[in-house]
């Protein structure tokens, strides 16, 4: 049984180790991002970088989000009726077959407008 237990308080042991080693090489991460953070920051007050420069502008960060919708999943009033059936469609999404039909019979949408009626 002793066996077991200096099997276990090396592993214990080791386990400290660890984390202690761990600990450190987050210390040190921590402290090369901090140093490489002030280095950049004077490394743009120097020669006079501006966020376009780099490449950041908000131009670019727009135009690369400029699908995501921020009414995502929201309820929208409906704004075309069927006539015949009052089924109503927001005119979001793909366009419901009753109003599918009434393009293809060479009607417009603007027919079947909610507003209009």
């Amino acid at each position: 049984m002793s066996n077991t237990t200096d099997l276990q308080q090396q592993i214990n042991q080791a386990e400290a180790k660890i984390s202690e080693l761990r600990e450190k090489l987050n210390q040190q991460k921590n402290t090369e991002r901090a140093q490489t953070i002030a280095s950049i920051k004077e490394l743009i007050k120097t020669h006079q970088l501006s966020a376009t420069d780099l490449g950041l502008s908000a131009k670019k960060s727009a135009a690369r989000t400029k699908h995501a919708r921020v009414d995502k999943g929201l309820t929208v009033a409906p704004k075309y009726a069927d006539p015949s059936t009052g089924k109503t469609w927001s005119g979001r999404g793909k366009a419901p077959a009753w109003l599918v039909t009434y393009l293809s019979a060479g009607h417009s949408k603007q027919d079947y407008l909610i507003e209009n009626k």
